[in-house]
């Protein structure tokens, strides 16, 4: 069932779009308290709802339920259309366009923009979940079961999406069931970064699985990860392209990560790229990112709801973050990992809901590659997404006689539980992103005389210029400590640089941002080299931290048992039901996506199994397998039409009207 069919039978069921609107407005997820200040005459003097809910008539007008309504005395500007199956509000709430059922109980339940909620191609990531919203209040009486909606594939899986699956699936295989990798991953995570400080051991154990975080086994020959790959059949050719291995230049291909912890990019059920911490702190790669495999910025969806944000790095510091209770935050997935493309969709938000997304805040380690960067995905969300952009600057410190750079990570470290109380200061001392510029592009004059600082000054003031004067005192401070040096030699003290620059800076004219002088900055930070996408790559020569111990270890053992290797989320297999044969046999199989009717069949159906993981039907089903018949109710025509490998694809009607095993099988059409 896609999601026309399944509003075209929403429609056809009988329930009126009246009794959405009042379930949601009764609903504990929608904010009363808000709709009353726009609608008070809405409650009566108890504060309880006071609405005429008229499921019968042909439509009715009433209150608008949505936060940007301006206050409404008379409930006649939100009209529910019964008949024609649409919700409209006369006082644009959402830019003219009727909402279908799921779009309302976005943007009434799930925190949606109702201007977002009214545009499809915006709106799509939320779709499934306020379906299931309504197939759990609903669900008997529309004809629709949360097998009919459970899992909706939206791409078509390639084999480079496969063998990106079955790296993900084996390194975290690794870091959960091995106990050696077990052991070695949760001391680094509990004891050298931040999350022993919020975290729990049981807590952690279950955020290791919803990540699906990995880590890549040790073995002398570094080639373990290839050696798996092979066996599920794929081609050196296929892998390499994947990129999870590397061709030597004597010609044998090792695997890219070792001596890494690991954390896939996620966007559904896709893997989008994968990230891999390298153990050792003082490799010359201390971590690296196999990104842009696809265009999706993977946690778009958490920010889109909100008037600001935060941008980082990483998902480590996102949950470092989270941890704070800052939960609008986007990764970037390294320093390039920000693409126009990425930019270009959150302008598309911004413009259909001008009230979101305003501020964003952008926390790079303040080290040299975390500054670049902070400079080229500042550029694109101020000059592409039309997005106001602040910097927290994270604080340097000394450790070991070496610059410490703190990452959110090392706030914990360092400052234990006032971790939190130190962010929030960071935060308020934010600057501009022009600010940040004019410093930095200072900072990297290295001002000694004064020839140089002002030469230096008349080449960034430009900067300046787009300063907020309210700003401009707080950043004075700064740009003393960098002037200092140039007048060593003229006995000026600090009071007397800051009183001539008062003078000549804060009186200079606030200038705003226009689309001609950001193209000029894009310019004139490409031209210094600011902006350059270098990959994060290496070659075969780099010290990614190998940890050459002679034990190959049993892990390998070990996961070629379970299933094949082939496991799906958090070491649950992919298909269910194989325990009852000694060995697997069989030409043919039923599947069935539904564990209640799975449980009630398979004492009498031998071959009935039980799908966690459609993906992996085909590389998980034994040799031999002519004939896989599905269960009409748990999956889609779609999902069937994708499971390739098979000479003949069924659908199957494993239940009838009576309850019974009708044992009654009729072929695909495509197979008829």
């Amino acid at each position: 069932m896609d999601g026309t069919e399944f509003i075209n039978k929403f429609n056809a069921s009988g329930v009126s779009y009246s009794e959405v609107y009042k379930h949601c407005l009764e609903d504990p997820r929608f904010d009363k308290e808000i709709f009353k200040q726009s609608a008070p005459k809405a409650f009566n003097y108890e504060g309880k709802l006071n609405i005429k809910f008229e499921h019968h008539r042909t439509y009715y007008p009433t209150f608008c339920p949505f936060p940007t309504h301006q206050k409404q005395e008379k409930g006649s500007a939100f009209i529910v259309h019964n008949q024609k199956h649409g919700f409209y509000c006369y006082g644009g709430c959402t830019n003219e366009k009727p909402l279908n059922v799921a779009q309302l109980v976005m943007a009434m339940i799930l925190g949606v923009s109702p201007e977002v909620a009214a545009e499809p191609k915006l709106s799509k990531m939320f779709f499934w979940k306020a379906v299931r919203y309504l197939v759990k209040h609903f669900g008997k009486r529309i004809g629709v079961t949360f097998a009919d909606v459970s899992s909706k594939q939206v791409y078509k899986v390639d084999v480079k999406q496969r063998i990106l699956q079955a790296t993900v699936d084996y390194y975290h295989f690794l870091a959960t069931e091995v106990e050696k990798h077990v052991n070695r991953i949760d001391e680094y995570y509990l004891e050298k970064r931040f999350f022993k400080y919020v975290y729990t051991n049981e807590e952690f154990q279950e955020h290791k699985k919803s990540s699906k975080m990995g880590i890549t086994p040790i073995s002398k020959e570094n080639d373990r990860l290839y050696k798996k790959l092979k066996s599920l059949k794929f081609s050196d050719k296929d892998i390499l392209d994947a990129r999870v291995c590397i061709r030597l230049s004597d010609g044998r291909i090792i695997d890219t990560y070792r001596n890494h912890a690991i954390l896939p990019y996620v966007v559904g059920d896709r893997i989008t790229g994968i990230y891999g911490k390298n153990f050792d702190k003082n490799a010359q790669a201390p971590h690296f990112r196999l990104a842009g495999h696809y265009n999706e910025q993977p946690s778009i969806h958490k920010i889109v709801n909100s008037e600001e944000f935060y941008v980082v790095e990483g998902d480590n510091t996102k949950e470092a973050l989270k941890a704070l209770g800052y939960t609008t935050v986007i990764e970037t997935m390294g320093s390039n990992g920000f693409k126009d493309e990425h930019a270009a969709e959150i302008g598309k938000y911004r413009e259909a809901a001008p009230k979101k997304l305003k501020l964003a805040y952008a926390v790079y380690d303040p080290d040299e590659t975390g500054r670049k960067a902070t400079l080229k995905m500042g550029r694109k969300l101020q000059n592409i997404s039309k997005v106001q952009v602040k910097v927290i600057r994270m604080p340097v410190l000394e450790k070991d006689g070496k610059p410490w750079h703190l990452d959110v990570n090392d706030l914990f470290e360092v400052y234990r539980e006032k971790a939190g109380e130190v962010f929030e200061k960071l935060k308020k001392n934010a600057i501009s992103l022009d600010a940040f510029t004019f410093l930095y592009l200072l900072e990297k004059e290295e001002i000694y005389d004064y020839i140089d600082a002002r030469t230096a000054l008349q080449r960034h003031i430009k900067y300046f210029d787009y300063v907020p004067k309210i700003e401009r005192l707080f950043v004075m401070e700064e740009l003393i400590d960098l002037l200092l040096p140039a007048f060593k030699d003229f006995g000026y003290d600090r009071s007397e640089i800051r009183s001539d620059l008062k003078a000549l800076f804060l009186e200079r004219p606030e200038l705003k941002r226009t689309e001609n002088s950001q193209k000029e900055v894009q310019e004139n930070l490409r031209d210094s080299g600011l902006l350059d996408e270098d990959e994060e790559e290496f070659d075969e020569g780099e010290n990614l931290g190998d940890d050459n111990l002679n034990s190959v270890g049993e892990e390998e053992n070990n996961f070629k048992e379970a299933n094949d290797e082939s496991e799906g989320v958090a070491g649950v297999p992919p298909i269910i039901g194989f325990e009852i044969f000694e060995k697997p046999i069989g030409d043919k199989w039923i599947l069935t996506q539904d564990e209640e009717l799975y449980n009630k069949y398979k004492p009498n159906v031998k071959y009935l199994l039980l799908v966690n993981d459609v993906n992996k039907i085909s590389s998980s089903l034994p040799t031999g397998t002519r004939a896989i018949y599905c269960d009409e109710k748990s999956f889609t025509k779609e999902q069937v039409s994708s499971i390739s490998g098979f000479k003949y694809k069924y659908f199957v009607e494993i239940e009838n009207e009576d309850g019974k095993f009708s044992g009654m099988f009729y072929p695909q059409e495509d197979d008829k």
